[in-house]
């Protein structure tokens, strides 16, 4: 942030069993190699970037949502954390070794939605999500903070010198199937209560989602909540067209769940009418076909648009075809968003990620903040 404030957007790890289930799909390769889990190379690139002139650590590490990509992937060999209180994969091996002074996830503090996510564990085997909680128990008993993300609320996730900066500010958008409605801090339970009947039900549409404002400059992340459901699926499996319509214009938007193709409706995109758009990807099912038509189309909304993705399968760029390179200008590399001071404009620089030199291989701007 603008002051050197520091925030982690989830840290998850590649779950091989459902990899094999989803056969012939593939991930993509691990960056920069598989020496390492993801939440080692996760806090050596912090440490890299992380500002120099304080003992590195992280002010906030946002969770989107309980989802193995999002907060690791527990396996027997996952060594045992430091403190002894828990085992390391993703965002826990990432607090282990980095401090995280506030951990924010989407149902602390009591874990009782959209059930009792403790009575749960055992029924859906949730080995790493026990294992997370874990972690949580830990911060509670050495006084760490743990919060929930309070849909509404204005810098709940705040610079640590607001004074220097009153033009950004962090709006809480939604959690939990909790929606903000753009008025004041009122919300709307947009998922009913009695939607969830048991311990069998998707995280992503109770995903956290927020929206960082710098001057003219904003930047939306939605974790993975989708906007498209299939035929058999319930209305509110739309959550991207109430969430974009209190949202609005953004320079910069990352695609919801990795551009799977539940995601990415017209709605957000005639809301957001994002110049820059992030793919964060990582199974070559991502992005679906129809998400990439909608992103290039200009019935949405007009203009240009870049497109940059983390990591693409070669299969999906081919399936796709053409179309991608109208909107794509990168398919692999750290994609790394530099905002001018004040907030006017900023740039996109592409970094690689085969190695821990990270040299900048591509940039592109400066682009005029929406």
């Amino acid at each position: 942030m603008p002051d050197g404030t520091t925030m982690l957007i989830d840290a998850g790890e590649t779950d091989q069993e459902f990899i094999k289930s989803v056969a012939p799909l593939k991930p993509f390769p691990p960056r920069p190699n598989a020496e390492h889990a993801a939440g080692y190379w996760i806090a050596d690139y912090i440490r890299h970037f992380a500002p120099h002139d304080r003992p590195v650590a992280l002010d906030y590490a946002l969770i989107t949502h309980f989802h193995t990509d999002h907060i690791g992937m527990l396996l027997p060999s996952s060594p045992m954390s430091a403190t002894g209180a828990y085992q390391l994969t993703g965002i826990t091996e990432v607090a282990d070794l980095i401090p995280i002074k506030t951990l924010v996830d989407r149902a602390a503090p009591n874990y009782t939605t959209p059930v009792n996510l403790r009575t749960c564990l055992e029924t859906n085997n949730e080995k790493t999500l026990v294992n997370y909680l874990k972690m949580v128990d830990f911060r509670r008993r050495s006084e760490q903070p743990v919060e929930g993300l309070r849909p509404g609320l204005l810098d709940q996730i705040h610079l640590v010198r607001p004074q220097k900066f009153p033009d950004f500010h962090i709006r809480n958008i939604a959690s939990s199937g909790v929606i903000w409605t753009g008025r004041g801090e009122d919300t709307q339970k947009y998922i009913p209560a009695d939607a969830i009947k048991d311990c069998h039900y998707d995280e992503n549409p109770f995903s956290n989602v927020i929206k960082i404002t710098y001057g003219k400059f904003g930047y939306y992340s939605g974790g993975d909540i989708p906007g498209v459901p299939n035929y058999t699926q319930p209305w509110w499996r739309d959550m991207e067209t109430p969430v974009a319509a209190v949202v609005g214009p953004v320079s910069v938007m990352t695609l919801d769940h990795h551009g799977n193709r539940d995601t990415v409706n017209g709605a957000i995109l005639r809301a957001l009418r994002p110049r820059v758009i992030v793919q964060q990807n990582w199974l070559s099912a991502q992005p679906g076909e129809e998400v990439v038509v909608r992103l290039a189309s200009q019935e949405f909304y007009s203009g240009p648009r870049d497109v940059f993705a983390t990591g693409m399968a070669p299969e999906t760029r081919a399936a796709i075809g053409p179309i991608m390179d109208q909107i794509y200008r990168s398919y692999h590399g750290h994609v790394v968003i530099r905002v001018a001071p004040g907030g006017s404009n900023y740039e996109v620089f592409v970094l690689n990620d085969e190695d821990t030199a990270r040299e900048v291989i591509g940039h592109f701007g400066p682009y005029p903040a929406n």
